[in-house]
């Protein structure tokens, strides 16, 4: 478990800029995207919600209270979707923000090697318990949708009867039926 003490990657630094790019992108994409279920006036971007959920849950590895654990299943993992980080604590928090920048690009969403990835990197932070995220008013669903790919619990809620609609068939009808929903 991360210590309490010990910073988020998201408090140091994000790749604000490669999201911000990738997020612009998915908005001209239009096969397969949640958006064309149904229009939502806030829907927030999906790379921009990985991108962050991912700097919330990983740990700096340059903080001295990260756990020396993380950083050793960090480096491994890294090594398979691009060259080994070097060893200096630095060099692994740049691995992970380059990783997290990558992992929003909408082609590589559903890479079944990079959700593995993310996934193991997760895991790697909080080996005892699934991470849960919370989204009480979550809308158009990105931030759940987006907890559930990177192998987190999420608990949704909203007001808007429609957006509760959107919630379930998002959440909960379109990974249990898939393709044969559509038909």
């Amino acid at each position: 478990m991360i210590p309490k003490r010990c910073k988020r990657l998201i408090e140091v630094d994000f790749p604000i800029a490669q999201v911000s790019r990738h997020a612009v992108r998915e908005k001209s994409v239009r096969h397969g995207h949640p958006s064309t279920l149904h229009i939502w006036w806030a829907r927030r971007p999906l790379a921009a919600c990985r991108a962050v959920l991912m700097g919330l849950l990983l740990p700096d590895p340059a903080d001295p209270a990260c756990p020396e654990e993380f950083k050793a299943r960090a480096r491994e993992l890294l090594g398979e979707v691009r060259g080994r980080p070097g060893q200096r604590d630095l060099d692994l928090r740049k691995a992970l923000l380059q990783f997290i920048g990558n992992f929003a690009n909408w082609d590589l969403s559903a890479n079944p090697q990079f959700l593995r990835v993310a996934r193991e990197l997760i895991r790697a932070a909080h080996p005892e318990e699934t991470p849960l995220i919370v989204d009480p008013f979550a809308g158009g669903g990105s931030i759940p949708l987006e907890a559930l790919r990177l192998g987190c619990e999420a608990f949704a809620s909203e007001l808007n009867p429609v957006a509760c609609l959107i919630l379930k068939v998002l959440l909960e009808d379109i990974p249990r039926h898939g393709p044969a929903l559509a038909e």
